[in-house]
């Protein structure tokens, strides 16, 4: 019997590691998506928060700065203005780093798509940055949202 319920208690153990990031509804609600520049004059304000950035690619270069978390950048082009590129800080969960890989890297990239992180600061090299949490979300019945890659 405590055979059973250890393997039971692992496999729930080992579904709740690759499993998205939960958000009840009304948190969900609160959950604001933005463009890059947008974020970037309040970012420093929202340390802790959870947003969307719309984007367009993601950089070729990606480090292994700490261990099991990789960083990179996101980007978004804006033709029109006259920065035409802006871009933002990321740090991707070693797990999650082949999904992040699934986001074009071409700057020529027109699809625009909206990932989900949370606002954080870098306490060692003092910058600010997005931890990603994923890019498909996922609302069951009540309004809940899971967010996952």
């Amino acid at each position: 019997m405590k055979t059973i319920l250890t393997v039971i208690l692992s496999f729930a153990a080992a579904l709740s590691a690759f499993s998205g990031q939960r958000f009840d509804a009304a948190a969900w609600r609160d959950i604001q998506t933005y463009d890059i520049p947008a974020l970037q004059k309040i970012q420093g304000t929202m340390i802790g928060q959870v947003v969307g950035v719309r984007i367009n690619y993601r950089s070729d270069r990606i480090s292994h700065r700490k261990p099991n978390w990789y960083e990179s950048s996101i980007w978004h082009s804006a033709p029109d203005e006259k920065s035409k590129f802006t871009f933002l800080r990321v740090y991707v969960a070693k797990k999650d780093l082949p999904a992040f890989k699934s986001i074009p890297s071409d700057f020529r990239s027109a699809q625009e798509i909206v990932v989900y992180g949370q606002v954080a600061r870098d306490s060692e090299a003092n910058f600010l940055y997005i931890r990603l949490l994923g890019r498909n979300v996922t609302l069951d019945p009540a309004g809940n949202a899971t967010v996952d890659w």
